[in-house]
Parts: C-alpha cells; structure tokens; sequence
C-alpha cells in the first residue's frame, strides 16, 4: 500500500487521513500472465492501482484486438466509461505479467467522494489524465508513419520493448506484425 499511499501524495490537498479513509475499502488482487482484470461485455465495477506488473486495455475491431494503453507500475486502471455510467465495457482489461493490484469498487469510491474532497479531486485529476492520454495516443497514431510510432516507443518508453509481446506491440501502433519486424529490422541495419 505504500506505493498506493505514494501516488495518491501527489494529488492537491492530500492528507494521511484521506489515504486512512480508503485502507478499509482497498482490497488485494494478483493476476498471472492472461488473466482479466475486466472482460468485454462485463460491467466495470472497480479501479485498480498497479502495484507491480503490467497490463494493456484493447478493444475488438472486425473481431482483431487493438490495444489502446499498456499501464504500468504507479498507475490506475479501470475502464472508465463503463465505471462512471456502469454499463459493459467495451474493452478488457488483461494482464501481460504477473501483476498485484490494489483495487477500489465503484462504490467504494462514491461514499469516499463523499466523505472527503481529496478523493473528488483526486477521481477528476485521474479522469483528466485519463482524457489527456487517450487523445494523445489519437495523435499518436494519427499524424505519425508506423516507423515514427515506433521509433517514439524507442524513445520514450523502452522498457516496453523488453515487457511487451511484439503481436500486442503491432497492435499499440495499429501495424500489423509483419510491419513491425519489417520496421525493427530496418532500424536495426541502420
């Protein structure tokens, strides 16, 4: 929990208190390699925060999956159209590693939005940086060629080469697999 309780020190206004609010709502969860945190079709109950381990959100399109967003250590999880209008989700949520959550239910979360400010400022800052990543991964696959989106993973998050199957890789940068060797073995030559 002391990650956790790290994370949450950088929101405004945090408080120990706010974080003793939460400690009797958070529960513990593992997750091996190919186990869902959420499946499609499931109603999103709960947010999870990675302690350790890595994940990736995809959705199907013409029944291949896309993967969106790989979340890493320190981070939230959740699908958060399905959590705020508690509908079925349209993308799962799936474990890459063995992962170790700390996890929140949804009403967990509304009576600490109640209780205390920190947790409503804290779910809005969340839900904005939420926001603000889904429309730069838009960007991202947008206005840059394969090699460039490759090229940017290189550059900014390496690790992810390392952690990350290629086939679920190709699927971050909307390539097919083929491409993305093709890609590697260019840059590779160079």
């Amino acid at each position: 929990m002391e990650a956790f309780e790290e994370y949450l020190q950088n929101f405004p206004h945090y408080t120990t208190h706010s974080f003793d609010l939460a400690r009797p709502f958070l529960s513990r969860r593992t997750l091996r390699p190919g186990d869902f945190f959420l499946q499609h079709g499931q109603i999103c109950r709960s947010i999870a925060f990675i302690e350790e381990g890595l994940l990736r959100l995809y959705y199907l399109h013409d029944g291949k999956e896309v993967t969106n967003c790989f979340c890493t250590e320190r981070t939230i999880t959740t699908s958060y159209k399905s959590l705020i209008i508690q509908q079925v989700s349209d993308i799962a949520i799936q474990a890459i590693e063995e992962s170790r959550l700390l996890v929140l239910s949804y009403e967990a979360l509304q009576k600490l939005y109640q209780a205390d400010l920190f947790w409503q400022q804290m779910g809005r800052l969340a839900s904005e940086n939420e926001y603000i990543t889904i429309e730069q991964h838009n960007r991202f696959i947008r206005d840059l060629s394969a090699t460039e989106r490759y090229l940017s993973i290189v550059e900014k998050e390496p690790e992810l080469l390392q952690r990350v199957p290629l086939n679920y890789l190709a699927t971050y940068l909307q390539i097919a697999p083929e491409t993305l060797s093709r890609i590697r073995n260019k840059i590779a030559r160079t």
